[in-house]
C-alpha cells in the first residue's frame, strides 16, 4: 500500500514535468544533509510525512468515527550555481511553488473522504547558492473502526 507522500510525489511528478524523477522521501534529504552533499539536480523535490491531528469523533456500541487530519509536506528546492545570494533562483521557486500548489491542492487519493488542502508555504533557506521551500498540505479523512 502506498503511502500518502508517495500519492503525493506519484501527482506532482504527473503534473510538473521539471520534477519528474527528482522526488524522493525525506530519508535520502536526511542522507544529503548527514554526508554535507547537495541534490543530483539543479531542480528537486521531496515529500515528509508532518503528522497527523484529530479533528473529533464519535463512540457507540461497536462503532468509532474520527476526523483525522494528515499532512504531507513537500521541500522542494533550486541549485544556484555561482549565485551565492541565489536570486536567479527565486522566479524557479515561483514557478514550482505554483505548479506543486496547483497539483496538489483540491485533489485526493482515490479512496480518502476530502482532498489536500493547502496549510502553509514557507522559505526555509536561501544559503551557499541553494534555496529550499517547503510546502505542506493536509487531507481531513474519517477513521472507522466497528
Amino acid at each position: 500500500m502506498s503511502t500518502l507522500e508517495q500519492f503525493v510525489a506519484e501527482r506532482i511528478a504527473g503534473l510538473v514535468p521539471v520534477l519528474a524523477g527528482r522526488i524522493e522521501d525525506i530519508a535520502a534529504l536526511a542522507a544529503l544533509i548527514e554526508a554535507e552533499a547537495l541534490p543530483q539536480h539543479d531542480v528537486f523535490a521531496f515529500t515528509c510525512p508532518l503528522g497527523f491531528d484529530s479533528r473529533g469523533g464519535d463512540s457507540a456500541t461497536g462503532a468509532h468515527t474520527q476526523m483525522i487530519e494528515d499532512s504531507v509536506g513537500v521541500v522542494f528546492g533550486v541549485k544556484a550555481r555561482g549565485d551565492a545570494k541565489a536570486k536567479k533562483a527565486l522566479p524557479t521557486i515561483g514557478e514550482l511553488k505554483k505548479g506543486i500548489v496547483n497539483a496538489v491542492a483540491g485533489w485526493g487519493p482515490d479512496g480518502t473522504a476530502d482532498v489536500f488542502y493547502v496549510r502553509r508555504g514557507r522559505l526555509l533557506s536561501a544559503a551557499k547558492g541553494l534555496v529550499l521551500y517547503q510546502i505542506d498540505f493536509s487531507l481531513l479523512d474519517q477513521l472507522r473502526i466497528t
